[in-house]
């Protein structure tokens, strides 16, 4: 039903991404987007005529090192584009220009400049007036502003449309019948929803509705469009399962607003909802919608795999379909629409560049316009602030410890889920102290280039709370399988540093990469090694100080099963921790999910939610960015299957991680407090000989001596804490090496 009756793929000299489209008052169809090319980002412009040719695309904004946002709307025989650059604080910042041509554009207009770090810029028009909406970073969060205008003569003084405190983001425009209709999404400790009202010349001139959210539940990736008789149709999407309250697939949720402020949901509920599938394409997320001539509502989203379609008329839903792309080819993307005579337009980023598809109206009658349901009662919230100075991390020990997930993706690259979704889960529903987004910088066709490392930063920045909760910006480097470099989460130095890429030849291998993180202060973690492989050859110690022995995709500690949490399968001997260790590679042991927001990882994972099958716990001397990382580069952190066990151990004072010279006889102590009763205690050492201790309760405190250490050898020696309910804690390795006793000149341990 939906399939594309065109399909055009955009001349872009470099890298295109973030494309929007509209159609302008002469019916010629607009798609823009952000390019990449030689180092610097642009805008770049393509049109349709009225005929249906396509013109040469064209550069139509400043030259910058990075741009973060754009937006576009139509305007006065062309078009509006609005943008974020990266740049000094006094000549970057959020511009605003009118395109008619190539040959005709009027001069770029500093709206906002850099040192207000404004972010997500939004924008709409009726051909008499604009709406330009963004965020700012103010103390304890992010405030929306916005200017309106009848020219770019004569823009309004920026009105503020939210507190300052708890973050306001994420902004949608559209105009419906002369009123001016905004929505975004508003975080805070308490609440993640969609907010929406009509703005005025100086604020709101109704009052502000409140959607979604309750419960711990996650509503966001709002967008909507006019119903022509003043009111909007409003699309986001949201995690709430009615029935089982928040989990991690994502749905879109329709409702329609007035202009009295009553919300109405559709007649007909959505046909096809499945928040408890299992298999590869899950949920539908990052809403596009659109209204047809004759009332229909048609709705483009995401699935984790793929690209559908899902109509509104009357008083029923179509089926959903999928639109051409299969697979993975589409995620990571979103993919805005609107409507031309001859049908429905969608733009976005694909493996092969910037895509653009002419779906067909379907089938229309002149009675389309969706039934209403019951009028349905705004949202009562409380609204705390985002930001809190109090941290209570935990203690083993008598020593802090910070719990977290380290390794994830969202739909930036082939997960699901918006980065501030991610960050927002890690601290209102999972209580970690510590989160960072992981998205792979260069799968299928999806490269990171600067304006979005830009952008991601700015999220992590926005949810960075010290002594409370430590964001960190990374990427993963998707180097080939085994026998290849594998797959590594670079975290960059906090002094500076961007992206390195498997597109760069300077980086485009294991050696490479390590040697730009050794440049940069970088650090290199290689994880689910037993499967994509390690890389043995090419390790360094002082760039991948820990490695990752625990995901969703299952435990690497070492090969041959009777483990208490097995592997994926496709097994590569020879590259599993324990390989690593008895070779005499040093390196600690950290944990993550490695989740994509998919329950079961489409089968693959042993736990429902993907995101809590690894976790890092770090023993950071402050709960901050350096003390997170200076902590992981010195290896004292150990890893978990998702559960908070907090671990101790120690041999002759010293710490997990560290190396030691055995100068005489050498105690180790183990203390555990679990979660669930201690099933076994275990102290692994090299060729896999292991010390297997039984039935404990909740907690533990075991000391002891070890072994007698030959003249010239050396071992290694983790620990290892099994619970009943499976899950699982490895210590990062203490090294012992042989030493001479000062007194008598014996070798002792």
């Amino acid at each position: 039903m939906f399939k594309p009756i065109k399909r055009w793929v955009m001349d872009e000299p470099g890298y295109g991404r973030a494309a929007m489209t509209c159609v302008d008052d002469y019916g010629r169809l607009w798609v823009v987007w952000i390019s990449w090319f030689k180092g610097k980002e642009t805008v770049r412009a393509a049109v349709r005529d009225s005929l249906g040719n396509w013109g040469k695309s064209f550069i139509c904004s400043t030259i910058a090192q990075s741009i973060c946002s754009l937006t576009l709307a139509p305007w006065h025989g062309g078009i509006l584009v609005a943008w974020i650059d990266n740049g000094d604080d006094e000549s970057s910042g959020l511009k605003l220009r009118h395109v008619t041509s190539e040959d005709d554009m009027g001069k770029v207009r500093l709206v906002l400049p850099g040192r207000r770090r404004s972010f997500d810029v939004a924008l709409g028009a009726d051909g008499k007036r604009f709406l330009l909406a963004w965020s700012v970073r103010e103390p304890g969060g992010r405030r929306l502003e916005a200017s309106m205008g009848d020219s770019l003569e004569n823009i309004s003084a920026a009105m503020t449309l939210s507190e300052g405190r708890g973050l306001n983001i994420c902004p949608s425009v559209a105009f419906s019948d002369g009123n001016a209709w905004i929505a975004w999404q508003h975080m805070d400790l308490n609440n993640s929803l969609i907010r929406a009202g009509i703005v005025g010349d100086d604020g709101f001139s109704s009052s502000v509705v409140e959607l979604g959210g309750g419960m711990s539940g996650i509503s966001s990736s709002s967008n909507l469009i006019g119903d022509g008789d003043g009111g909007v149709w409003l699309a986001w999407q949201s995690d709430m399962d009615p029935e089982r309250g928040p989990g991690l697939v994502r749905w879109i949720e329709t409702v329609h607003v007035d202009v009295n402020g009553r919300v109405r949901a559709p007649a007909a509920s959505m046909t096809g909802v499945e928040r408890r599938g299992t298999g590869e394409d899950q949920g539908f997320e990052s809403p596009s919608i659109v209204r047809t001539p004759s009332g229909r509502l048609v709705i483009i989203g995401l699935g984790s795999q793929s690209l559908r379609r899902q109509d509104l008329f009357a008083d029923t839903w179509s089926e959903r379909e999928k639109i051409e792309s299969e697979g993975w080819s589409c995620r990571g993307r979103h993919f805005p629409t609107c409507v031309v005579n001859d049908g429905v337009i969608v733009v976005g980023r694909e493996s092969e560049g910037i895509v653009v598809r002419l779906l067909p109206l379907a089938e229309e009658s002149s009675h389309e316009t969706p039934k209403l349901g019951d009028v349905q009662k705004n949202v009562e919230k409380t609204v705390g602030s985002f930001v809190v100075s109090e941290s209570r991390p935990a203690e083993i020990a008598g020593r802090q410890v910070l719990f977290g997930d380290i390794h994830q993706h969202t739909m930036a690259s082939d997960g699901t889920g918006t980065i501030a979704e991610t960050f927002q889960r890690a601290r209102t529903r999972y209580m970690d102290d510590i989160v960072a987004v992981s998205d792979h910088e260069s799968f299928l066709g999806k490269r990171t280039p600067p304006g979005e490392w830009v952008a991601l930063g700015s999220v992590a920045d926005d949810f960075y709370d010290p002594g409370a909760f430590v964001t960190l910006s990374a990427f993963e480097w998707t180097g080939k399988m085994h026998p290849g470099p594998g797959h590594k989460v670079v975290y960059p130095s906090l002094d500076g540093g961007g992206v390195f890429s498997r597109d760069d030849k300077l980086t485009d291998t294991s050696a490479g990469l390590i040697a730009a993180c050794e440049r940069t202060g970088a650090i290199a973690i290689p994880h689910h090694v037993g499967w994509t492989g390690a890389d043995m050859d090419n390790h360094d110690p002082q760039v991948q100080t820990c490695w990752e022995i625990v995901s969703c995709h299952g435990a690497y500690e070492r090969s041959g099963g009777g483990q208490a949490i097995g592997t994926r399968g496709d097994d590569k001997e020879g590259q599993f921790i324990v390989d690593a260790l008895d070779k005499g590679l040093k390196f600690g042991f950290v944990g993550g999910s490695d989740g994509h927001g998919l329950r079961w990882h489409h089968g693959v994972c042993r736990m429902e939610d993907s995101h809590r099958t690894g976790l890092t716990a770090v023993f950071a001397e402050e709960a901050t960015r350096s003390g997170v990382l200076n902590a992981i580069a010195r290896r004292r952190c150990y890893a978990t299957s998702g559960a908070k066990i907090r671990l101790w151990f120690e041999v002759n004072d010293a710490t997990m991680g560290e190396e030691i010279s055995a100068l005489g006889t050498n105690h180790f102590r183990v203390i555990v407090e679990a979660l669930a009763p201690i099933k076994s205690l275990s102290l692994v050492s090299n060729k896999a000989v292991e010390t297997r201790l039984e039935a404990f309760g909740l907690s533990a405190d075991v000391q002891g001596i070890l072994p007698s250490i030959a003249n010239g050898e050396w071992r290694y020696y983790f620990v290892r804490i099994e619970q009943t309910d499976g899950h699982v804690a490895w210590s990062s390795p203490i090294w012992i090496e042989a030493a001479p006793n000062s007194q008598d000149g014996r070798l002792t341990a």
